[in-house]
């Protein structure tokens, strides 16, 4: 019984509290009214956008949708980078609307996320959904690290630096260089692009036609020129209208890929080094002017070093070239063959890979080349490695062999050189210049062109002391002309164990380019008068005579230096050689130390020598206007 009395009575309470309720305003519920505007809760917190457009959409509901209606809508956003309309608008019945958000694509840069915040106007939200709504807006890098691989520039700079190299995970043939020339140059772009072509890709409004060819983003290497007020920027060859064909890339390629044959091992780079307000280098011909290493590429070693030593000739005679090589652990597969001097050692590789021309099988160590039937005179035997058919070194040496002709070469006795141009390039603190030092050699005059002469062995004069890195070596003097004589570019026979160094009077250097006649007119070339020859020399900066003269060029590898910087260079025939110079060069013969002082010594400065760049194919960096009359 007492239970029922109190069910009863909980009954009674309750419509108590009902009846309370309904009948009084001070007990009603809260309920919202008006448009009742608000962002979703399930909106995200962060918007991918694209580089392929210019805007995008957010979703804004209401609840009450009987009538068309615009809001009020403010946006902030970091600098400002997004921008909206102020309000958006509602059509009647309708409980969604987009608010369109907008953004310049060409100020897009991966991984830089802008905060936005849009805020509905208060009079039009309500406070059962979201007034505001922040997120952030950007684009997210394609881009994953491969790790750590290796950048050599050794053409302009000579150095190379440890990099990050990236691939583009949207565009696979797509990678970036990070920073490469922070650790050369101490600044430079954040990266260099490198795109991976093929046939039919277009680039630069030209039709790719061969594989394996690269393009690459104009590029600031941030060294400040200090003589041309004007950064250094490394340009594709197609950017400029000379190099503009296909046929001026070629040295922009893949050299090698990794094992899944997509991702490249090694790339190589041969760019214009231009001054935008002067001019600039022209690197588009050479090979391995920057060299790209990828992460987790080990380069195959293709070396091959290759030294003649004489010709031999059999019991049943015939006649071989002898060389001596030494090969890298990759360069299985090496041919060699003797042709004529003046045949391209390249185009000569070419067929022995291709198998045009017949080879001799080279290893490590003693190899017989056959001299074929007839050939006489000058000659050279090549070598090269082959992989495939793709040839990946070629060495060569010019060597003369008259079994089956007359030598054009008559000695005239033993001349005496003054020698300012090789020694001045060698001292202790790279600062100091030698006198000049007097050598006694043979010269010979060539029977079939008078007037050319060549020094027999020349710089042996330095290869003493138990020095083995010199190959013997004649140096050609130009006299055909007596008033236009020069020393055309050539090796001088001396490794000093950075490369095979190569000299020329600053005259010979010019005729690479320009016709003799023209350099005899305007005083490049030397002469020859009473049994002398001399070289004019120039002064390096006419502004600053302190700074001195030259009269030549000194060159190792893509490196160059002015040279004989005293403007004594003299030749003196056999019949014009003064006693007391036999005399000194006889006291010079008996104490020659500056073998001994070449190694471990620094190339370099001297007096007035500066630094250039002998393969650039001119002292100063093509000119806008050369470009143009070319």
């Amino acid at each position: 019984m007492k239970l029922n009395k109190l069910f009863l009575g909980l009954l009674g309470l309750a419509g108590f509290v009902a009846s309370s309720c309904s009948d009084s305003d001070d007990y009603k519920w809260a309920t919202a009214s008006g448009e009742q505007v608000y962002f979703s809760n399930e909106l995200p917190s962060t918007q991918e956008i694209s580089f392929n457009a210019s805007s995008f959409t957010i979703p804004v509901n209401r609840v009450n949708t009987s009538n068309s209606i615009t809001v009020p809508v403010s946006i902030q956003s970091t600098d400002n980078f997004f921008t909206a309309p102020a309000s958006v608008s509602f059509a009647a019945g309708e409980a969604k609307a987009d608010l369109v958000i907008s953004y310049d694509p060409a100020k897009l840069a991966y991984d830089d996320y802008k905060t936005v915040k849009l805020t509905i106007d208060s009079l039009y939200s309500t406070p059962y959904g979201n007034a505001t709504y922040t997120f952030k807006g950007g684009i997210a890098s394609p881009y994953i690290s491969l790790g750590k691989g290796t950048y050599l520039d050794d053409y302009y700079f000579g150095a190379s630096a440890s990099v990050t190299i990236m691939h583009n995970q949207e565009q696979k043939n797509v990678f970036r260089v990070m920073a490469p020339y922070k650790a050369i140059t101490g600044g430079g772009d954040d990266y260099l692009e490198i795109t991976l072509l093929k046939p039919g890709d277009t680039y630069n409004g030209v039709t790719v036609t061969q594989n394996d060819l690269v393009a690459f983003n104009t590029f600031n290497t941030g060294y400040h020129h200090p003589d041309y007020n004007d950064d250094i920027k490394l340009y594709h060859p197609s950017v400029f209208n000379k190099t503009n064909p296909e046929s001026n890339w070629l040295n922009n390629k893949v050299l090698a890929y990794q094992e899944d044959g997509v991702t490249p091992g090694q790339i190589q780079l041969a760019p214009w080094y231009y001054m935008d307000n002067t001019g600039g280098w022209n690197a588009t011909g050479e090979s391995g002017a920057i060299v790209i290493t990828f992460p987790g590429y080990a380069p195959k070693d293709y070396s091959a070093a290759m030294e003649y030593q004489g010709v031999m000739t059999s019991v049943d005679g015939i006649a071989y070239a002898t060389i001596n090589a030494v090969l890298g652990a990759d360069a299985t597969n090496t041919l060699a063959a003797v042709v004529e001097a003046g045949a391209d050692a390249e185009a000569v590789a070419d067929a022995l890979a291709t198998g045009d021309l017949e080879g001799a099988p080279v290893q490590n160590g003693l190899n017989f080349v056959q001299i074929p039937d007839g050939l006489t005179g000058n000659l050279q035997v090549v070598v090269a490695v082959i992989d495939g058919d793709a040839v990946k070194t070629v060495q060569s040496a010019i060597f003369e062999y008259y079994g089956g002709g007359k030598n054009p070469w008559q000695s005239l006795g033993v001349a005496l050189v003054t020698d300012n141009l090789f020694i001045t390039m060698y001292s202790p603190d790279g600062q100091t210049t030698y006198d000049p030092v007097d050598i006694p050699c043979e010269i010979q005059e060539n029977t079939e062109k008078p007037g050319l002469y060549r020094l027999v062995d020349l710089f042996k004069y330095y290869g003493v002391d138990g020095y083995d890195g010199y190959v013997s070596t004649n140096i050609e003097v130009n006299a055909t002309d007596a008033a236009a004589v020069y020393v055309p570019y050539q090796q001088t026979g001396i490794d000093d164990g950075d490369g095979m160094t190569y000299i020329c009077t600053y005259g010979g250097y010019m005729t690479q380019k320009y016709d003799v006649a023209v350099l005899k007119e305007y005083g490049y070339m030397g002469t020859l008068e009473n049994g002398v020859i001399t070289f004019p020399k120039f002064d390096l900066d006419e502004n600053d005579p302190s700074k001195g003269y030259f009269q030549g060029m000194f060159a190792q590898g893509s490196k160059a230096w002015y040279t004989g910087t005293t403007g004594e260079f003299k030749i003196y025939m056999p019949e014009a050689v003064p006693a007391s110079a036999r005399a000194k060069a006889k006291a010079n013969a008996k104490a020659r130390s500056f073998a001994k002082r070449m190694f471990g010594n620094k190339k370099g400065q001297g007096y007035g020598i500066k630094e250039m760049r002998i393969k650039a194919n001119r002292i100063a960096p093509i000119t806008k206007a050369q470009m143009i009359a070319e």
